[in-house]
């Protein structure tokens, strides 16, 4: 094996088989050659065969030293040197409102509710106690990992509950977490290479790291400061996301990695309380949400019945909105769309596509253009 200033390499075998033979030809005479069979040889050649063994396993740990390559709980132990630790498996939880008898107490783990749109269950996760109209917010959280969805639209069916419960429905605001599986080794490494300056507490990419797990793409955070806007004052910072978790939630993350004393800008403010007990008021900007439509003239095939293809059509551009993820200032172009209409089976031509911003625009566009503040989201039409 070589070990030098580039690093570990390994050698081959037949060059190690070589090395050995050159030795042995000081002791045995320069016709020396390895034969089948002689004890000698037998020696030699099984000694490579070690010699190589060993140079695989140290070619395994030096990949798994290497922050690049390493996998497993040698990249945990690797990244948590400068405070990065993987994302373990997280459940959904929201909050419903539970209907009973009045000042009814029930424990953490006591109702189990059926989601009636996809059988997912999900309990109550913390003890809680019915106010006088007999009505409570309990805060559930999934039994199984992952990204489990809840729509605002979603029934749910009593599966067991203390006696007293009668009822569950829908909070009038849908206050909801999503879940998400354990992170895999190639997110890490990403989200390792973005946060290499994690331990300089408030620069722009420390930030980007710490936060970024609180939104399902990088694409939905944006972190302003001077060095990214001269018009900025020094030492503020304003930080755009559209996040998947709870205002507060976020606030508290932003006061855990934005170092004391730098100015937070944004319209949306959280008082949180700090290790002193002193009261902190978190700033930050969430994205508005800019709703686009796109409407296409599509010529079908002959003998494709037309609804079937618009759906699948409208299906295809759903699926590739999700894929193509448009984030914050982002620039949509209606041409982008054609791709996913030529693929449905059954249409001939794509006659004509443009998008809109609701509300905004009075006719359909080729393209719109969304601020570093907006994010889109998209509501198909069809002709």
């Amino acid at each position: 094996m070589n070990i030098d200033e580039t690093g570990f390499s390994t050698i081959p075998v037949n060059k190690i088989l070589s090395l050995f033979v050159e030795t042995l030809k000081n002791k045995y005479g320069s016709d020396f050659s390895i034969q089948a069979e002689g004890v000698i040889d037998n020696i030699a050649l099984a000694t490579c065969s070690l010699y190589d063994d060993l140079q695989v396993e140290f070619a395994k740990l030096a990949l798994q030293f290497d922050p690049e390559s390493a996998t497993g709980k040698y990249q945990d132990a690797l990244y948590e040197r400068i405070g990065v630790t993987r994302l373990e498996a997280q459940k959904s939880t929201f909050v419903l409102k539970v209907q009973g008898a009045a000042n009814l107490t029930c424990s953490a783990g006591s109702m189990t509710i059926r989601s009636q749109s996809d059988n997912n269950e999900f309990e109550n996760i913390s003890e809680f106690t019915t106010g006088e109209d007999g009505v409570a917010l309990v805060d559930f959280q999934c039994v199984i990992d992952g990204a489990i969805e809840v729509k605002s639209t979603d029934e749910f069916l009593i599966v067991t509950a203390p006696d007293g419960i009668t009822s569950v429905s829908q909070a009038d605001d849908l206050q909801f977490s999503i879940g998400r599986e354990r992170e895999s080794d190639n997110e890490f490494r990403i989200r390792f290479r973005n946060s290499k300056a994690l331990n300089a507490k408030a620069t722009r990419n420390a930030c980007l790291a710490n936060l970024s797990k609180y939104v399902d793409n990088i694409a939905f955070l944006n972190i302003i400061d001077k060095n990214v806007d001269d018009t900025f004052a020094p030492g503020t910072i304003k930080i755009i996301v559209h996040h998947n978790t709870t205002d507060n939630i976020f606030a508290s993350a932003i006061l855990d990695t934005v170092a004391l004393g730098i100015q937070y800008l944004g319209d949306t403010s959280v008082t949180l309380t700090d290790t002193s007990g002193k009261n902190i008021v978190v700033k930050f900007q969430n994205a508005d949400e800019i709703e686009l439509s796109i409407t296409a003239e599509v010529k079908v095939r002959n003998g494709y019945y037309a609804n079937t293809v618009f759906n699948k059509a409208k299906e295809n551009i759903l699926k590739y909105i999700d894929e193509r993820v448009f984030g914050l200032e982002s620039i949509v172009y209606a041409t982008e769309f054609i791709i996913p209409i030529l693929e449905t089976d059954g249409v001939e031509a794509v006659q004509s596509i443009k998008v809109k911003r609701n509300g905004i625009d009075e006719d359909y566009q080729d393209n719109v253009s969304l601020t570093r503040e907006q994010v889109p989201i998209f509501a198909t039409e069809r002709k």
